[in-house]
């Protein structure tokens, strides 16, 4: 089931900015890296994944901890 308040909060918002940032870079990982340097909160997702582990897991992973659909996540910045 959606949840409206975070619906409202991903809509047109510096994550869906930071998404558009990384499909159309040459390298997304580097760009991924960069965008997250300059915002402590990601500093967690970015040691987890220069520690070796899978983005994939990590992202579904932090999305269930916080009660967030992890397809509808993508979805709602996909458009």
């Amino acid at each position: 089931m959606p949840n409206p308040f975070y619906e409202s909060t991903v809509k047109n918002s510096p994550i869906q900015e930071m998404y558009r940032a990384i499909c159309q870079s040459n390298n997304p990982y580097e760009t991924f890296i960069r965008l997250a340097g300059n915002n402590p909160q990601l500093q967690p997702i970015v040691n987890a994944i220069k520690s070796g582990g899978n983005p994939q897991v990590i992202f579904s992973e932090m999305c269930r901890q916080r009660g967030i659909d992890p397809q509808q996540f993508i979805k709602s910045i996909t458009g």
